[in-house]
């Protein structure tokens, strides 16, 4: 193989023949000029020509920087006798973070709430009815399971519901349910123990009255720790209202003041109407936590 002529002696040889042809009206600086500039482009057609021949090309040609960024700047060529910078790393596409998993769910707007909520009585109420009517079938319900079927009577009056209040609501509800006697029922008791005890379990009342209903152990309502224990005393209440029920069998369509006055005997027979809207809210907030 033949050899590549080694640099000067390539330099001088090209220099003087250009020396020896160039017309008089260039200078000698310009001539040299020239010859570097064909010596150099000599040896780097040589460099190539050996690449192709199997040996790996010279790192002095131009490299050009690689880049999978989509607003990379344009490649550039290397400066010439220096190795060719390290590409950059290539910009990761971008990608899409993953969905956030989801959280608790955020609490809804009144009137989201308010749709939810009837949607959820709704239901509540037709299982309620076909354990209470099982053939009732799917129109329109009973009286006996609408919570105010002929509307409230007077001026309607609400107390703040407390845990222990709402606890002792949800104690009436659950008798009434399990009894099957239907949510009319329980809300005619929830109004009767707002007005007698303010819904709460207590151990005093006028002379030997106590618990929820202030029912009288004198009058053979129970021993009084039966009457201070909840759920005995909204059986005890839900018992006698059954009798009144099999005695007027038009009972869910009466004011709800007479049937608690069918069971209670109190002075002022009325009294128990002012708490029926609160009752009925009550027994439908308290019902979706039963059945």
């Amino acid at each position: 193989m033949t050899r590549t002529p080694r640099a000067p002696e390539s330099f001088r040889t090209l220099t003087g023949n250009l020396r020896s042809r160039v017309p008089a009206g260039l200078s000698r600086k310009t001539v040299a000029y020239a010859g570097a500039g064909l010596a150099l482009a000599g040896a780097g057609a040589a460099t190539v020509s050996a690449g192709f021949a199997g040996h790996p090309a010279s790192a002095a040609g131009p490299q050009y920087k690689v880049s999978r960024s989509v607003d990379a700047a344009p490649a550039v060529p290397a400066a010439a006798g220096h190795s060719a910078a390290p590409a950059r790393p290539a910009t990761p596409a971008k990608v899409k973070a993953p969905a956030k998993s989801a959280g608790p769910a955020k609490q809804a707007t009144p009137a989201k709430h308010t749709a939810h909520h009837a949607a959820t009585w709704a239901a509540v109420s037709r299982v309620v009815a076909e354990r209470t009517y099982p053939k009732a079938g799917h129109g329109a319900l009973p009286a006996q399971d609408q919570l105010t079927p002929v509307g409230t009577s007077g001026p309607q009056t609400w107390m703040p519901i407390t845990p222990a209040r709402w606890d002792n609501a949800k104690t009436i509800v659950q008798q009434a349910i399990a009894r099957n006697m239907g949510v009319r029922a329980a809300v005619i008791a929830v109004a009767t123990s707002m007005q007698e005890s303010t819904l709460l379990n207590l151990n005093y009342g006028d002379r030997d009255s106590l618990g929820l209903f202030q029912q009288r152990p004198s009058c053979g309502w129970g021993t009084s720790s039966q009457i201070q224990h909840p759920a005995y005393a909204a059986d005890a209440f839900l018992t006698a209202l059954h009798g009144y029920q099999g005695r007027n069998p038009d009972w869910a369509h009466q004011p709800l003041w007479q049937a608690a006055q069918g069971v209670q005997g109190s002075a002022f027979p009325s009294a128990y109407a002012k708490w029926e809207a609160q009752a009925a809210h009550l027994v439908a907030s308290v019902a979706p936590h039963i059945v």
